[in-house]
């Protein structure tokens, strides 16, 4: 085995980081979002259209199309923060050389959750966000609902089982190792 206790922590330092400019950067895109609905309304629309256009040719942002893809982009948003969270705390257990623990199996487990739901979640969001943003067309262009799951929304969720099969094994094998200490 190649791999050292000293390796891991240099590893989830490097990961932690990662997690911190993942997370800057989102949180700088969610304050950009929200600065184009109050005052680059045009930036805005056109960029739900930039999303939608393939599917919808048109689409109506009145303000309840507009409250609904706030709140639906909110709803995924704090699934992100929440999984940036956990991972954080994963990698940070595993810098203090918390490598085998209970804790560290859960904190696994529910990043995989959250990545499963938040895969559920997309593919709701983008359905309903897009009934919404073409529900008050005139009538001559008709609404519109996508259901999207594609390879890579698939992927996303056979890796978050993964990990949420993977957090299971640790909590597993962590009681194990308490056991095996008790007898020693």
């Amino acid at each position: 085995m190649t791999g050292s206790p000293e390796r891991l922590r240099k590893l989830s330092r490097i990961m932690k980081l990662m997690v911190v400019l993942c997370g800057a950067l989102f949180c700088s895109a969610v304050v950009y979002g929200h600065w184009q609905i109050f005052f680059d309304r045009a930036g805005f629309e056109q960029g739900i259209r930039d999303v939608v256009f393939p599917r919808v040719s048109t689409i109506t942002l009145s303000y309840r199309a507009i409250a609904t893809v706030v709140f639906l982009t909110a709803l995924n948003n704090a699934l992100v923060i929440a999984g940036l969270a956990f991972s954080w705390q994963l990698f940070d257990g595993f810098e203090r050389g918390e490598i085998l623990s209970s804790r560290n199996g859960v904190l696994l487990k529910r990043i995989g959750i959250l990545s499963i739901i938040g895969s559920v979640c997309m593919i709701i969001s983008n359905a309903i966000g897009i009934m919404a943003v073409t529900y008050d067309n005139p009538a001559a262009t008709g609404h519109s609902v996508f259901i999207d799951i594609n390879g890579g929304t698939l992927i996303i969720m056979l890796m978050a089982g993964l990990l949420l099969v993977l957090g299971h094994v640790m909590v597993i094998a962590s009681g194990i190792e308490a056991e095996n200490r008790s007898f020693v």
